[in-house]
């Protein structure tokens, strides 16, 4: 596969992935919608830029040879499980809520990668739903898909 051609196809995969998602957030409210909409928006812009650019014009530093063994992912079989993984997170994430989804996702996308270090990957995922968490919840108010877990405990008793 070409340079160009691997342009246009990541273009694609991420318009998509920008489409699936819109339709993900439309049943939030307003006010929880904004920040994932701005992101949402700005991912979509970047990438039709890329698919344009790979449609009409050419990276310059792929005229070289370097370019004859160019390849887009060093193990295409993980980039496709990776897809795969944030397809699964989108449609899951509404039923699982946003930090247990999120935590699942840290650590999964980790490993699949091939980092096998569970103690880091832990703190990882635990520091990214804790900043997550002080910035949305704690700071802006701003209310996050409700936890299956917390729904589930709250309901049973």
């Amino acid at each position: 596969m070409s340079f160009r051609m691997a342009e246009c196809y990541a273009a694609l995969g991420m318009i998509l992935l920008v489409v699936f998602g819109w339709f993900q957030i439309s049943d939030l409210p307003t006010d929880a919608r904004m920040f994932p909409a701005a992101l949402l928006l700005i991912i979509g812009v970047l990438s039709a830029a890329l698919l344009v650019r790979g449609i009409i014009g050419k990276a310059a530093h792929f005229y070289n040879q370097e370019a004859k063994n160019w390849r887009f992912a060093i193990s295409s079989k993980r980039m496709l499980i990776g897809f795969a993984m944030l397809a699964l997170y989108f449609l899951i994430l509404p039923y699982l809520g946003f930090f247990t989804t999120s935590f699942i996702l840290i650590i999964s996308m980790a490993r699949g990668a091939g980092y096998n270090k569970p103690i880091p990957l832990f703190f990882s995922a635990v520091g990214f739903c804790l900043f997550v968490y002080t910035i949305f919840v704690a700071l802006f108010e701003r209310p996050l898909p409700e936890e299956f877990f917390i729904t589930l405990l709250s309901t049973s008793f």
